[in-house]
């Protein structure tokens, strides 16, 4: 039994050998693949490919930081689109169509420049004295009421609350340079 041991011993040490130069011998091929690519002098801005490539997106990057978006009406309301009675009951909204085109004074707020926020056709705007609102012109804003003149016209709105279940728009339009 020594005799095979020493066989076996014998072919196992010639099988790590015979690993370990090749092992040494991939070392060395990948070492000189290595070297040979240090060697080479790479230049840059040849491709034209690349060259192209890089321009587009460039040009893209460039296109989308300058590219604005104006949205002036909220693109998710429904209410807009789907206008039947049951429809905005459903949504809890009492405020019909036609109330909508009502001008509605919401507050004022009084001080050295007194505003007025007034709501009309379901948007929110804050007015001061001299702004306009479907061309009616603001001539005066006292406690609780606005006064608006059109054609020698003259509307006096007063504060009023909100229908109950009225949907809230979520924007104010700023109507002025003061603010």
């Amino acid at each position: 039994m020594t005799q095979r041991t020493n066989v076996l011993w014998g072919l196992l040490l010639a099988l790590l050998v015979a690993t370990m130069i090749w092992m040494g011998w991939t070392n060395y091929k990948v070492s000189q693949r290595i070297e040979v690519m240090r060697n080479k002098q790479i230049v840059l801005g040849t491709d034209e490919q690349l060259t192209e490539t890089v321009n587009t997106l460039e040009k893209d990057l460039n296109d989308r930081i300058a590219y604005e978006t104006n949205v002036t009406v909220d693109p998710l309301d429904l209410t807009r689109t789907i206008q039947t009675r049951t429809f905005l009951a459903s949504l809890g909204l009492r405020e019909t169509l036609e109330q909508r085109g009502r001008m509605r004074l919401s507050c004022t707020v009084m001080g050295d420049s007194p505003s007025a926020i007034v709501k009309f056709m379901g948007r929110s705007y804050v007015l001061r004295s001299g702004d306009e609102l479907n061309g009616f012109r603001v001539t005066g804003i006292e406690p609780a009421r606005i006064i608006l003149t059109k054609g020698g016209s003259r509307l006096v709105l007063v504060n009023e609350a909100a229908p109950e279940g009225e949907l809230s728009e979520g924007k104010t339009s700023v109507q002025g340079s003061n603010f």
